[in-house]
């Protein structure tokens, strides 16, 4: 979980199971289902260990546990908003979820297994040179997409941070996912703790409010350090690094002499003002020229393959546990059909929600001359 700038709470939770995750969380003993393999990390409540399917032993699967006991009550209630908001989330750059499993002891999360990097460790064993600004606006972009799905949820994520995103596949920036939602919340939440990391926080995170675009801020300082090997803001203590973004403007030295272009520039200095009336939403951050000149979207995009519009047609027609099993399918499925997959996928998803909408699917099946099927 992310470090949030508040004192720890001595109030210990009950160790009966919660009533806040109970219509969410199976009472079953999770190890009936699954096998561990070994453990993945320790954090200061609790672990993450890989695990497989005992009926499917190609599917592995990361499970945190947590002890109860160990958890200051505050803390809890960022694991039930982490749960009930993952829970919600279907999308190709967001860490899926499974299930929860919880007795009177535990609480054990079953996630998607990322087995690559993460993008601070990615940063830290690249060079400048090496770095090219076209990967850094494929990363980019990733984030922004698994952004724009949450902020379309009405939710905040208020962690953006690279150790937050990590890489299903090490050397493919597309396997890009956005995880640990602990901190994140809806805006009916009452939260005005001054949460997340503090490089990365926002003006107004650090005054008790935020916004989405709070998370706008943090790419910004993401897109930043990647360009430059700094961070925008620094001090030698938080409170030297918290008056900095509120008060200075970010570093233009280490930005003008790591040659980056001047698009990359006027991105940087629309997601980092402090004004956010003036900053960038996602949406706009999107259509930014910088992504449109190194990614190319201008340029006319492959012809989606039929093979995957055709089978948009059937799967509305698919009852539940047909739907369940394709999915199981589809992460036994290969690279390069995972691939084919999500460049049809982001092809179609031409307004960068996240999901396939009427007119979305309909208009590929226009261009591609395939009747619109009734089922729609």
């Amino acid at each position: 979980m992310g470090s949030a700038c508040m004192k720890r709470p001595e109030i210990r939770v009950n160790l009966k199971p919660s009533s806040s995750l109970s219509k969410l969380t199976k009472t079953s003993d999770y190890r009936n289902k699954y096998e561990q393999i070994n453990i993945l990390g320790n954090g200061a409540f609790g672990k993450v260990r890989l695990f497989r399917d005992k009926n499917s032993k190609d599917l592995k699967f990361a499970i945190k546990t947590i002890k109860k006991d160990n958890l200051p009550k505050e803390f809890f209630s960022f694991i039930v908003d982490e749960v009930q908001i993952l829970s919600k989330m279907d999308h190709p750059n967001i860490v899926k979820y499974y299930e929860t499993y919880e007795d009177e002891v535990y609480i054990n999360i079953v996630m998607e297994y990322l087995q690559g990097e993460d993008l601070f460790k990615l940063i830290s064993s690249k060079t400048q040179d090496d770095f090219t600004e076209k990967d850094i606006a494929e990363i980019i972009s990733c984030i922004l997409r698994a952004l724009s799905y949450i902020h379309n949820q009405g939710v905040v994520h208020r962690d953006i941070k690279p150790e937050n995103i990590l890489f299903s596949k090490n050397g493919s920036y597309e396997s890009l996912k956005l995880i640990d939602f602990g901190l994140s919340t809806g805006f009916k939440t009452d939260s005005k703790f001054r949460v997340g990391s503090p490089y990365y926080m926002s003006p107004e995170i650090i005054e008790g409010n935020f916004s989405f675009k709070s998370d706008i801020w943090s790419v910004g300082v993401i897109l930043y350090v990647m360009l430059t090997g700094y961070f925008p803001f620094n001090g030698k203590n938080n409170k030297e690094i918290f008056d900095q973004i509120k008060t200075q403007t970010y570093n233009y030295r280490h930005l003008n002499s790591s040659k980056c272009s001047d698009l990359a520039k006027d991105l940087v200095a629309k997601m980092l003002n402090k004004n956010e009336l003036k900053r960038l939403s996602v949406d706009e951050a999107l259509i930014h020229p910088w992504f449109k000149f190194y990614l190319n979207l201008d340029k006319t995009v492959e012809k989606i393959d039929e093979e995957i519009i055709k089978s948009l047609k059937s799967f509305t027609q698919k009852n539940l546990f047909q739907k369940e099993a394709l999915f199981y399918i589809a992460k036994l499925s290969n690279d390069d059909e995972i691939k084919k997959l999500k460049s049809a996928f982001i092809e179609l998803d031409k307004n960068n929600t996240g999901t396939l909408d009427f007119n979305e699917i309909s208009s590929a099946f226009v261009r591609l001359g395939i009747k619109i099927p009734e089922v729609f």
